[in-house]
């Protein structure tokens, strides 16, 4: 089985969020807030990691909230490249489908994207 999710939103939308001090609180799993923490929050990178939630939802065809914002985390290795953290209902789902993840980011001063991929494991 394969499956793909793509998201894309405008970064002005997620800058306009974060104006709300909870937001990033609210969004932002404990590993996924603390990495962006020591980035100072950098609104592309928060965009991206917002589609990377959305993206992940559709991959699996649930709903993002039902899932568990914060059980989709977007985070990146020593390099730079990203890879997702999953628990709660969303690891339930993904382990009952029995599937892995790939993930893609992109952004540009004005949008970001992200394609997640599943694939059995």
């Amino acid at each position: 089985m394969t499956c793909v999710g793509i998201d894309m939103i405008e970064i002005s939308r997620i800058k306009k969020c974060m104006q709300n001090k909870n937001f990033l609180k609210y969004i932002l799993g404990k590993d996924e807030y603390k990495q962006l923490e020591n980035r100072d929050f950098p609104v592309q990178s928060v965009a991206a990691n917002f589609c990377v939630k959305e993206a992940f939802a559709k991959a699996v065809g649930k709903g993002m909230f039902y899932l568990g914002i914060k059980n989709i985390q977007a985070l990146r290795d020593s390099l730079g490249k990203p890879y997702l953290k999953i628990s709660g209902k969303a690891k339930k789902i993904a382990d009952i489908k029995n599937l892995k993840f790939s993930v893609s980011i992109t952004h540009t001063k004005e949008y970001a994207s992200a394609v997640v991929v599943g694939f059995d494991s």
